[in-house]
């Protein structure tokens, strides 16, 4: 039986795996190897099927797509031709890939009822009987049944269980450019709760938290998820309760129940990424001022409303430094850094959606300096007007980061 859990909590993986099928996991997608096929000059090739895995928790489900991709050329009939109208699309591979070699050249459509297939092993069983008929028609030894080891990356990452949205989502590739080696979240109140909550769902190696402040009752009604009563009562710190809640998710979360002050300030400098979700004051000024010297790359935010006659009004704003883009970040007077002041966008008054929008606008745009989503403009500076519901941008020229180091400049 197979060392692996998905495997052994599987039959349909666990029957392939024992019928001498090739099988790998690679990146949330199932991968079969040794296909035999034959191309259009009737000649035997060998080529990998490669379809997400749909999962509930540690074992497999029903497919949900009864379609098949294909990395090797287009499989044909023993005659050279289509093995049947229809059957292969190059329209058909609906972006999967998992990883460059096994990106996908072709997608084949086999539907054996309404409801599709019944698990993995009669839809791996039912498209490698199609294509190695042409095969074995030259070849009679062509088989895909070589019993080779089973192999999968599922342990070797920071989920505790497989990312399987983005195999689903065909984005593995870009999700790939989220891999850095080390982030920090600097405050773990409203907004950096809701960055971690997000961050945390990428395939970042190592997630540093920074907050000294303990976990009450008033911070869980601006919280991401629900806190129970015994966490509360714990009177835990900010970052081991959130560190403890996200282990059920992911690994290598390093809590930190400190502020960051001049003392340790350098312990940031190894950072690929810093977002700022802390109050204003002077440890404020010495860590923006750490991260433009040292080029650091980083997300400020801040949430500033007020309670007026009308209803709550006020602004939202992150604030972006980059190595080769800074000279805005304290010369421009954008970040409120001297606390009790009458900035417009530092005060207490904070609710919980300004602080979820604040950990969104800042996630977002640290995905786009990774390339991960479009960046025409490359905002640095963004705010939200609550009344007016108007998001005002301040650009500045900046290049994008060398893809060949994944983002870190």
């Amino acid at each position: 039986m197979s060392g692996s859990r998905l495997v052994r909590n599987s039959a349909d993986l666990q029957r392939l795996v024992d019928d001498g099928y090739t099988v790998r996991i690679v990146n949330g997608y199932l991968v079969i190897d040794d296909i035999p096929y034959l191309d259009a000059t009737q000649t035997v090739q060998w080529g990998s099927f490669l379809c997400p895995l749909d999962l509930a928790g540690e074992q497999t489900v029903k497919p949900s797509n009864h379609v098949m991709a294909f990395v090797g050329s287009a499989p044909c009939a023993k005659d050279g031709g289509e093995i049947s109208p229809g059957f292969a699309n190059t329209g058909l591979t609906y972006g999967w890939t998992a990883g460059p070699e096994l990106t996908p050249s072709v997608g084949f459509s086999q539907k054996p009822r309404p409801d599709g297939y019944v698990d993995f092993y009669e839809k791996v069983t039912t498209y490698t009987a199609i294509l190695i008929g042409p095969a074995q028609a030259i070849d009679p030894d062509a088989t895909p049944l070589q019993g080779k080891p089973f192999s999968t990356d599922e342990d070797d990452g920071v989920f505790v269980y497989l990312d399987t949205f983005s195999s689903r989502a065909g984005i593995t590739a870009r999700s790939e450019r989220l891999e850095l080696a080390k982030i920090v979240i600097v405050g773990l109140g409203g907004t950096g709760a809701y960055i971690l909550d997000l961050v945390a769902k990428t395939p970042i190696r190592n997630i540093h938290l920074y907050d000294g402040d303990v976990f009450s009752t008033h911070n869980a009604f601006r919280a991401p998820g629900a806190a129970t009563l015994e966490a509360l009562n714990a009177r835990m710190k900010k970052v081991d309760y959130y560190a403890m809640s996200y282990s059920a998710m992911r690994r290598q979360i390093h809590p930190h129940p400190v502020n960051v002050t001049d003392t340790n300030v350098a312990e940031l400098l190894d950072a690929d990424f810093v977002f700022l979700a802390m109050d204003s004051g002077p440890d404020k000024q010495v860590i923006i001022r750490t991260l433009v010297d040292n080029g650091i790359a980083f997300v400020d935010t801040g949430v500033g409303v007020s309670d007026d006659p009308t209803g709550i009004a006020g602004q939202v704003r992150v604030t972006t430094g980059l190595p080769n883009a800074s000279e805005h970040v304290l010369a421009g007077g954008l970040i409120s850094v001297v606390a009790g002041d009458a900035a417009e966008y530092d005060t207490n008054l904070q609710v919980a959606e300004l602080n979820m929008f604040a950990a969104v606008m800042a996630v977002v745009r640290f995905k786009k300096w990774l390339g991960f989503y479009a960046d025409s403009e490359c905002e640095l500076h963004s705010s939200y007007r609550i009344d007016t519901n108007e998001i005002l941008n301040k650009h500045q020229r900046a290049e994008a980061p060398d893809e060949s180091s994944n983002g870190v400049a």
